[in-house]
């Protein structure tokens, strides 16, 4: 009898460890949700979705005493990720791991939360477009139709859409190609439904670099001309 639980035990394990080593590694996110202009923590949810599609993947709470927060992203898909508070506009984040090979952790992936102000700067850091031209990528979707969501829900708000590129190449022709960036942008929201008189854009090239990286000086952002609230006297 002893042989045989001990024979009954093998099958039961065998499975599990099998089933364990082919298990797809993941990458383990962690960080802060905090305000970007006081640095305090923030409670938020942060939703995570799958691109190009933009289908929601999962969603985590940020800890109410800290603003911390974890995902676990599994290997094989791109993901954009973004933090959602009353009161703040959420930034987006992207990330690859279409060819992880292994479990991998990263920390410190703070998410700041802009709160609405007139001239408030707003990233929109998973656009894409196709190389050299003014094309959006399907991957542009989801924040962009995202962005459309938060500009329905502020009906009065109007802001400025701008373009950016790298300063490599002849500087009149990036200035152009970062005005029809935001032009596509602001096409596109339109096309959604959001009224034109809302919409502005301009290009300034490789002018206003944000970074010694010049894969992150390829980007679009919107400026809060008015937030269309007025103030309380």
């Amino acid at each position: 009898m002893t042989k045989f639980f001990h024979f009954l035990t093998i099958i039961i394990i065998f499975p599990v460890l099998l089933s364990a080593q082919k298990s797809e590694p993941v990458v383990l996110i962690s960080g802060k949700v905090v305000n970007d202009r006081t640095m305090k923590p923030l409670v938020a949810k942060v939703t995570y979705y799958i691109l190009p599609g933009g289908k929601t993947a999962g969603i985590a709470r940020t800890n109410p005493a800290d603003g911390s927060y974890k995902i676990i992203l599994p290997r094989g898909k791109k993901y954009g990720y973004i933090a959602i508070a009353e009161g703040y506009y959420c930034v987006a984040r992207f990330l690859d791991v279409t060819k992880l090979e292994k479990y991998t952790e990263i920390d410190e992936q703070n998410l700041f939360m802009a709160p609405l102000k007139k001239d408030q700067r707003i990233e929109l850091n998973t656009v894409f477009f196709k190389d050299n031209t003014a094309e959006l990528l399907p991957e542009s979707y989801p924040e962009l139709d995202r962005f459309f969501d938060f500009l329905k829900q502020n009906k009065k708000m109007i802001v400025q859409i701008q373009g950016f590129t790298d300063k490599k190449g002849d500087a009149t022709k990036k200035q152009q190609l970062s005005a029809n960036r935001a032009e596509s942008v602001m096409n596109y929201l339109i096309k959604k439904g959001i009224k034109k008189k809302r919409l502005t854009f301009i290009g300034f090239g490789g002018t206003k670099p944000k970074s010694f990286d010049d894969t992150k000086n390829n980007r679009i952002e919107a400026v809060v001309v008015s937030t269309g609230v007025k103030k309380k006297k």
